[in-house]
Parts: structure tokens; sequence; C-alpha cells
């Protein structure tokens, strides 16, 4: 008998024991929760790792939202901004002759490219991501606007409302002549009116991104900065005055303003290689030297460069020439 009491103290000892491990260990009899089987210590290093989780992702989260408030008003701020560039009323032909000049002239800068064949306006831009942009359809402008507020929407980007357009290469056009864009608008005003596409913009984040950011300008901030390079062109008397006109007006739109390239376009001192028939050849088939499709240059050449009379490739040709074998700039110290 008393080798039985010894023996049942002795297992009922050894499970108070057992038990008091497990309480100081920190586990709870009946308890579900997967953390309540850890050590004190280590729950309470695991519900602050949990705590600063929660609080930095709360962070990041209004991180993104005041740096999309940032973004959307800055935008707003760009894209609303108004203008001010004063009237100027010039000459507007109204003979035949002129307004077929004019149409060999818009063709040549593109604008039946942008705004569809016969300026009824189309979708230009549809990607949710960056923007949803519309060419107006320039049929209604020309009527809903005075010729004085068209040489403004040309030249220096800027609608009646004071604010810019969007999309337009008013930095190229900034510098056309009062002959061009005269018979520029005597062809607009020719042309028979539709119910065509209405002018439209809709930025989508990257587009917002890149407006706050500069990278993307409206047309008269473009069109402001394109004045600071109209003196590097030659002028008057200049024997490839004439060419230069043609690049400056025709060419920068993908050549960026100094004829110097980006984005993927040559500086246009690779011109210097071509003889005199195979720039030809190029303005008129799009086919560079070796018989080569070259992309949008191959492109814009069929639809657009075709259109230029022999003196003026021989003009343009000249020019490219002679500025591909100046001396280059030195480029300014950063």
């Amino acid at each position: 008998m008393a080798r039985r009491w010894a023996e049942r103290c002795k297992a009922r000892n050894h499970g108070y024991r057992h038990r008091a491990r497990y309480l100081r260990r920190g586990y709870r009899r009946g308890s579900r929760d997967w953390r309540d089987a850890l050590p004190i210590s280590e729950q309470n290093l695991m519900r602050r790792a949990l705590r600063w989780l929660r609080n930095a992702l709360l962070g990041l989260a209004a991180i993104i939202v005041i740096a999309a408030l940032v973004i959307y008003v800055r935008s707003e701020q760009i894209v609303r901004r108004t203008y001010a560039e004063p009237l100027a009323p010039i000459a507007i032909p109204t003979d035949s002759a002129s307004i077929a000049e004019g149409m060999r002239v818009a063709r040549i800068r593109g604008c039946t490219g942008c705004h569809g064949s016969k300026l009824e306006g189309q979708m230009f831009v549809d990607d949710p991501m960056l923007a949803r942009l519309a060419s107006p359809d320039l049929t209604i402008a020309a009527r809903e606007y005075s010729d004085a507020e068209l040489v403004r929407i040309i030249r220096r980007g800027v609608r009646p409302d004071g604010r810019s357009v969007v999309g337009m290469p008013s930095d190229m056009f900034s510098q056309l002549d009062d002959r061009d864009v005269g018979m520029i608008i005597a062809y607009l005003r020719s042309v028979p009116p539709s119910a065509g596409q209405r002018r439209g913009l809709r930025l989508g984040p990257i587009g917002r991104v890149g407006v706050a950011a500069g990278k993307f300008l409206p047309a008269a901030a473009e069109a402001r900065r394109a004045d600071a390079l109209s003196s590097s062109y030659p002028r008057g008397g200049d024997s490839t005055a004439r060419g230069a006109y043609l690049a400056r007006t025709v060419c920068t739109e993908c050549h960026a303003l100094d004829l110097g390239g980006g984005d993927g376009t040559p500086d246009l001192r690779i011109a210097a290689g071509y003889s005199l028939e195979r720039f030809v050849l190029l303005m008129r088939t799009g086919k560079a030297l070796g018989d080569r499709e070259v992309g949008l240059m191959s492109k814009v050449a069929r639809g657009r460069f075709s259109h230029f009379t022999d003196g003026e490739i021989q003009a343009l040709h000249a020019y490219l020439k002679a500025r591909a074998a100046a001396p280059q700039p030195t480029p300014a110290p950063k």
C-alpha cells in the first residue's frame, strides 16, 4: 500500500511540474490562436512587427494618395493655364490658286495627317493610361474663329479663351510666314463643313505625371520655348535661308527644334550622306540609302514630303548639307 501511494504522488508531482513548465512558456489550455503557442516574448515581438507593417502600409497609402492629388492639381493647373498672346491679323487670300496652294502647304505641315483627309477631326491618341486626345474638326473651327484667332492658334497654340491647345506642333508652326499661314487659313475656310470630331482631352495617370513633370508641354509653352531658337537659322539674303525655313517649319516636329534629333530620330546632319538624287528619292518615295524603309520617316515622306516641289527639295537639301559642313557648336558647360 505504501509503495502504491508513493508512485501516485510521484506521478502527481510530475504533472504539476509539467503544467508549470507550460504556463511559464506562455501556453493557455484550449486556445486556438497560433500566436498563443509562442512564448510571451515572441508574442510581443510579433505584435510589434504586425503593428509596424500596418502603420507602414497606411503611411504608404497616404503618400500615394497625397502624391496623386498633387500630380492631379499640378497637371490641371498646367492644362488650364491661360496665355496672353496678342492677335496678329494678316491678309487672307481668296483666289483659287492660293486655296490650292494652301492645301499643299497644309499637307506638307501635317494638318491632314492629324485632323483627317477632309479635316473632319479624329481620335488622335486613345490610350487610357496616357490620354484620350481628339483632334478637332477644322471645318468647325474655321467658322467659329476669326482669321486673327486662327493665326494665333496656328503660330502660338492659344485658343480664343486664352488656354493652350494640346498636341499641336505650334513650336514648329511658330515661324511660319504670313504667306503660308494665310494660304492655310484660306484652304481651311474653303473645305465644306462637316459634323466631325469635337475637341477633347482626358489625361490618364501616365499623361498627368508627364504633364506635371514637364515632359509633356502645352503647345503654347512649346511655341514660347521655340522662340529662343529662331535666330539660329539663316535668314534674309543667306543662300540657304529658303531651305532653313523649310527645315524649321517641317522637320523640327520629329528631329527637335535644333534638328539634332532625339527620341529615336537622328541628327539631320545625316543628310550629308545623300546626293541630291538620292535625297529626292527619299522625299518622294520614303526609300533611304540602300532602298531601305526607315519607319515613320518613310511613311511621312510618302504622305507629306512627296508634295514638296523640286525647288523646295533642292533648297532643303542644300541647307542640310551646309549645316552638316558647319562646325558643331560647343555644348554649354553644365
